[in-house]
Formats: structure tokens, C-alpha cells, sequence
């Protein structure tokens, strides 16, 4: 994958989270890292809590998930997306579809499409 904002952003760990939550809106640390398998989970750790505290991100719980999403707090937020999204925009297209093709929870058996 390429990256964009490595020296905008200081790490390839904050452009990935950050476009993560771009296109999936909600995810958690782990399910962050499995997606980008050259970053360790620790980095997307390390990367989601310094944009939580730079005020681009909010954490909520769901069970015993810590669960980021974009801060509607934050001032700048649509700016970012719109920046995000023109970053995606350059990504080859495989890479667009995997990143922005997401089907949740697995289809029922023989459900009609």
C-alpha cells in the first residue's frame, strides 16, 4: 500500500487508522491491525490514542472493545475526510476495493442477493 501522509501525519500507523476509520467509520485496534498487516498492533495502539488525544478521534466501548471513531468535536474533521478521500482517490484500484468493500457479518446460507 502506499502513503501519502507519512510526512504530513509523522507515520505510515496514523495515515493507516486514519483512512481505516475513513472508510469503515468504526473499528478497533486489532481488527485495524489484521487489515494492515505490515503494522504492528502496537503502532495502530500507539497511533489511534495520540489522534484521540490531538481531539481527531473519540473512543467508545462496545463490550470489552475500545471502539475509535472520527470526533464529531473536532473542527477540522470534514476537512480531514475530504483530504482523506482524495488520498484514496490515489491509491490503486485494488487497494480502494479492499479498503472501501466491507460486508460485516457473513451472509445466511442460499439468502438472494
Amino acid at each position: 500500500m502506499p502513503y501519502f501522509l507519512n510526512g504530513l501525519l509523522g507515520s505510515k500507523a496514523k495515515e493507516c487508522v486514519l483512512m481505516y476509520l475513513f472508510a469503515r467509520r468504526k473499528g478497533y485496534v486489532s481488527e485495524i491491525a489484521a487489515f494492515f498487516p505490515d503494522l504492528s498492533r502496537s503502532a495502530v495502539q500507539n497511533a489511534a490514542e495520540v489522534l484521540e488525544h490531538d481531539g481527531i478521534l473519540v473512543e467508545g466501548q462496545q463490550g470489552n472493545l475500545r471502539i475509535y471513531e472520527f470526533s464529531p468535536r473536532c473542527p477540522y474533521a470534514r476537512s480531514l475526510q475530504l483530504l482523506l478521500q482524495d488520498v484514496a482517490s490515489c491509491y490503486p484500484p485494488e487497494e480502494r476495493e479492499r479498503l472501501f468493500l466491507y460486508r460485516g457479518a457473513p451472509r445466511r446460507k442460499g439468502k438472494i442477493v
